[in-house]
């Protein structure tokens, strides 16, 4: 009865065992091979927690050139708060954004992979 379509009120539903993929398979299981899915698995959770679309990243890129050709006062959020300043330029080297703070003026370097969103 494993995989089998039963309907109710009128639309089919696939009855499919819920314990699939849990960890007690793993007693049939070679180590190397619960050590490979458990590399997996972390590597799942690796990815969903955080890499941006690259429409969104190519958005953020857009921004900031325009916010540094026309030195225009952007909000940019990072995972460490929001800064509101003004972009100067980009290093490509070490992958920093060099800004000047809108309130108090001084000069930041922000990582431009910590970015996660910028605002006009």
């Amino acid at each position: 009865m494993i995989g089998t379509n039963v309907r109710v009120g009128g639309m089919m539903m696939n009855q499919e065992p819920k314990d699939r993929g849990s960890i007690k398979w793993t007693s049939l299981m070679l180590p190397e091979h619960i050590e490979m899915l458990r590399n997996l698995w972390k590597e799942d959770e690796r990815v969903e927690q955080g890499h941006m679309e690259e429409q969104q990243a190519a958005g953020i890129d857009f921004l900031l050139q325009h916010a540094m050709k026309g030195q225009l006062p952007v909000c940019i959020e990072m995972d460490g708060g929001v800064h509101e300043v003004v972009p100067l330029r980009f290093h490509r080297r070490s992958g920093e954004l060099e800004c000047r703070d809108i309130h108090g003026g001084r000069l930041l370097r922000l990582s431009r992979h910590e970015v996660t969103d910028v605002s006009m």
